[in-house]
C-alpha cells in the first residue's frame, strides 16, 4: 500500500481547482479589507465642482455613525452660502450649536468651497440634543439659505456663482437710499424683533436686546453673533503637562519655505481624572504630542496664543479618543494643530494657507486674544 500523500496547500488546491472553487478558496485565503478611513475618502473624494466650474450643493461627508461619543461630521458648503449665513444668520446658527452643543469649525477650503466640522460636546457634559440633529439642523439651515440664494440671482438676473449684492440700503452698497425695511441696529440678532433696553457689548460692539444678551451669557459667556468670549475660560486640561518649544530653521514647511519651523512638544504623565473629569478616580495614561508652526511673524503670534490656552487649561481634556476609541485618555479640546509636516489637511498637515487664521478663530472663540 502506497504512503498517503501530504496534504496540500490551500493555495496549491485552490490552483488546480476550477475557476469557481479557486476563486472561493482565494476569497477565504485573502484577508478582509478594511474600510477606507477618513484620510483615505478625503483624498479620493471628487472634485465637488460640477463640469461648468459651479460650486454644487453640499454634501455630507461619509463619517462615524450618529451618536458615538465625540463623533465629528463634515459638510461641505459653497462659500457664498455660508458667508451668507454668518453674515445674514449668525444667531440663528449660534442658537442652533448653542441648543445641541455642538461647536461648527472652518476645518479646510477650497476655491469655492468651505469644509466645516461639527464637534459633539465632550462625554459627560450636561445637555445637548446629539451630533446627529445638530447635523441635520445645520443642513436645513443651508439648504434654505441656498434656496433663497438662487431666488434673488433669479430675480436680479445673477450669475449662479455670483456673490449676492449687499440689500438696498445696506452700509457699504453703492448709492444705498434709506432701507424700507427696520433698521439692522434696532433689530435684537436674538429674538428678531425691535431691541428693547439695547445693550452693547464692549469687544466686539454687538448689541441686543438687554433681557435677551443677559439670558444668552448664562448659557455661555461668548457673543452669540461672533463668538468672542468675555471672561476668562479655564478647561480641565490635567495640571501636571508640560509644553516645550524648540526651533529648527533647517526644516522648512511647504507653503513657508522661507522660515524655520516651531516645534511644540506637550507631555503628560499618568494621572487620575478629578471631579472635573468625565470618569473622577479613574487613572488616564500618560501621552506625548508633537505640532508645528511655521517660524514667521503670524507662526510666532499663534505660538503666543497657544501658550495662553495652555495655561489655562484649554489645549488638552479627558475623554474618548476619536481616532482609536479609547475612553479615559487625554484628547485634543477644539484648538486645532499641525502634527504633521506635510500631506496637507487631510493629513493635519501642510501646505493648508488659511490653517493660521482659522486656528486663531478658534482660540478667540474662547477668549484667547493678544490684548
Amino acid at each position: 500500500m502506497a504512503p498517503p500523500r501530504p496534504a496540500r496547500s490551500r493555495e496549491a488546491a485552490a490552483r488546480r481547482a476550477p475557476p469557481a472553487a479557486a476563486a472561493a478558496a482565494a476569497r477565504h485565503a485573502a484577508p478582509a479589507r478594511a474600510r477606507p478611513g477618513l484620510v483615505a475618502l478625503l483624498i479620493r473624494r471628487a472634485p465637488l465642482v460640477s463640469p461648468m466650474g459651479s460650486p454644487v450643493s453640499f454634501v455630507l461627508s461619509r463619517m462615524s455613525g450618529c451618536g458615538a461619543p465625540g463623533a465629528k461630521s463634515r459638510v461641505t458648503v459653497p462659500k457664498r452660502v455660508w458667508e451668507f449665513v454668518t453674515r445674514e444668520r449668525a444667531a440663528r446658527l449660534a442658537l442652533l450649536a448653542q441648543e445641541a452643543r455642538v461647536r461648527i469649525l472652518v476645518d479646510g477650503e477650497t476655491p469655492e468651497l468651505y469644509v466645516l466640522q461639527l464637534c459633539a460636546a465632550p462625554p459627560g457634559a450636561p445637555g445637548g440634543a446629539g451630533l446627529c440633529p445638530a447635523r441635520k439642523a445645520l443642513k436645513a439651515l443651508l439648504k434654505e439659505t441656498e434656496k433663497e440664494l438662487k431666488k434673488r440671482s433669479q430675480r436680479h438676473g445673477e450669475a449662479p456663482g455670483a456673490r449676492p449684492e449687499p440689500p438696498a440700503g445696506a452700509a457699504g452698497s453703492p448709492g444705498a437710499g434709506p432701507a424700507r425695511d427696520e433698521e439692522p441696529e434696532r433689530q435684537c440678532p436674538i429674538c428678531l424683533g425691535e431691541m428693547r433696553g439695547p445693550r452693547t457689548l464692549e469687544r466686539c460692539r454687538h448689541s441686543f436686546c438687554g433681557e435677551c444678551i443677559a439670558r444668552a451669557l448664562q448659557v455661555r459667556s461668548a457673543c452669540p453673533v461672533c463668538g468672542r468670549f468675555y471672561g476668562q475660560l479655564v478647561g480641565n486640561q490635567p495640571p501636571d503637562g508640560r509644553m516645550l518649544v524648540t526651533r529648527d530653521a533647517a526644516l522648512p514647511l511647504p507653503g513657508y519655505e522661507a522660515f524655520g519651523t516651531i516645534i511644540i512638544q506637550y507631555v503628560f504623565p499618568p494621572g487620575v481624572q478629578g471631579v472635573e473629569h468625565p470618569n473622577p478616580g479613574v487613572r488616564y495614561p500618560g501621552t506625548t504630542r508633537v505640532a508645528y508652526l511655521p517660524d514667521c511673524p503670524e507662526g510666532n503670534k499663534v505660538l503666543g496664543l497657544f501658550r495662553k490656552a495652555f495655561a489655562q487649561r484649554l489645549t488638552f481634556t479627558v475623554g474618548t479618543s476619536l481616532t482609536t476609541g479609547r475612553a479615559n485618555v487625554i484628547t485634543w479640546n477644539d484648538i486645532h494643530h499641525k502634527t504633521n509636516c506635510t500631506g496637507g489637511p487631510q493629513l493635519f498637515g501642510y501646505p493648508d494657507p488659511t490653517y493660521l487664521a482659522r486656528v486663531q478663530e478658534e482660540l478667540r472663540a474662547k477668549g484667547i486674544t493678544e490684548d
